[in-house]
């Protein structure tokens, strides 16, 4: 009897760490995607212009969902990695018909034998602008709690917690005999006292449980790696407001305490490897943004590489994203006819290459072009402090090699 009753409060204990490794290999292949927004068909399908809405957003192709994780799903059955990590924003605007749709294609991709894990991100969760688009107007739809979050997702990732954060959504994932996984609930939602925002925190009770992890990690003599939606460093110079985590000097210095080498990150939909502290933050750009991308990382005993791959869909991705760029760059631009031309032209190449994390590709390319000399000579022309920006991000965004000393 003594021996059931304690079965049954492990169960429920929060914390209780009486689950293996997930695998016993050394060389362990993880494929991170992050700001899927996935946005259930039913929710949009009798609105005749909400493709042209989408034409004038930021770029998510978010009426090709379906299609785009098709890809992914069959890509993934390919080369079937160990884990599967998508690091938050998975719903277009926390709809609860989008999460549980899908929730049941992730649950679909582990039929292959391969595991899921996700976090939440700010779009997900308490969304007072969960909505449809019909006919003639908006429709109401219903968003989800936190405690709706783990429901519908309990079985992608918190299946495998050996720990898990009582006062957040935050989990850890013991990869293999080396590495440990600290999955951060960086949103704010009512599970972690706040309201919708789309900046990202560490509350204090969270920050203590991750602290306790990591020492727990330590003793262990394990290598912590951390996941998490907002970013640890700034990856734009100029707009990091809301995309870097408050407070991302502390936690960084909590990281580096013991020796977290890598953070995995997304939000920015931006394609970007900066470092604070000696640790890397590798932010995986939108797979739902060109050029489709999801990122590859193997871990061994000494080393972890980051790499990535595209997706090829029915639509160029890359068109697509050029379309958005001029529609959005437009009536901003104010030039004679060929002067305005020339300057759109630079400004969509330089757009597409920086969220690609491929600025080093085309920079010299675009120092030397028309649009630029007419822009760089016009103190008041608009995006240009956004240009400088982007030329900034000019060194190798799509891979890294980490050496690890154990």
């Amino acid at each position: 009897m003594k021996k059931v009753l304690w079965i049954i409060i492990c169960i429920f204990l929060v914390g209780c760490q009486n689950k293996a490794p997930l695998s016993v290999k050394e060389n362990f292949k993880i494929v991170v995607a992050s700001d899927l927004h996935y946005f259930a068909k039913e929710n949009y399908e009798e609105c005749e212009w909400f493709e042209e809405y989408m034409l004038y957003g930021d770029g998510k192709m978010v009426t090709y969902a379906d299609e785009i994780l098709d890809a992914f799903a069959q890509r993934m059955e390919e080369i079937q990695p160990d884990l599967i990590l998508l690091t938050g924003d998975l719903s277009y605007n926390g709809e609860k018909n989008s999460h549980e749709q899908l929730a049941e294609k992730l649950k679909q991709m582990e039929k292959n034998g391969t595991q899921v894990a996700v976090i939440d991100g700010n779009h997900d969760i308490d969304n007072m602008f969960a909505k449809g688009y019909g006919k003639d107007d908006y429709i109401d739809l219903e968003y989800i709690s936190g405690k709706d979050f783990l429901n519908i997702y309990k079985d992608l990732g918190y299946d495998l917690a050996v720990s898990q954060d009582k006062n957040s959504l935050s989990y850890r994932i013991d990869l293999n005999e080396q590495y440990s996984l600290l999955i951060l609930d960086t949103a704010r939602h009512e599970m972690t006292g706040s309201i919708l925002n789309s900046s990202g925190r560490l509350t204090e009770n969270t920050y203590a449980w991750t602290e306790n992890e990591l020492k727990n990690i330590q003793k262990e003599n394990r290598v912590p790696l951390i996941a998490m939606h907002h970013n640890l460093a700034i990856h734009n110079s100029n707009n990091y407001a809301n995309y870097t985590i408050n407070e991302n000097e502390k936690i960084a210095a909590l990281f580096k305490e013991y020796n977290v080498p890598l953070v995995l990150s997304g939000h920015i939909h931006l394609q970007s490897i900066k470092q604070i502290d000696e640790i890397f933050d590798v932010v995986t750009t939108s797979l739902l943004d060109n050029p489709l991308q999801y990122g590859l990382i193997e871990i061994s005993k000494d080393s972890i590489t980051y790499d990535n791959e595209s997706l090829n869909i029915s639509v160029n991705s890359a068109d697509y994203f050029d379309t958005v760029t001029y529609n959005r760059f437009e009536e901003n631009v104010n030039y004679k006819e060929d002067e305005k031309k020339k300057v759109l032209e630079m400004l969509v190449l330089a757009n597409r290459h920086y969220f690609a994390g491929t600025m080093d590709e085309v920079k010299d390319e675009i120092l030397a072009s028309e649009g630029y000399q007419i822009i760089k000579n016009d103190e008041s022309a608009h995006y240009w402090k956004y240009l400088q920006t982007m030329l900034e991000n000019d060194q190798e965004q799509n891979h890294l090699k980490i050496s690890i000393e154990k």
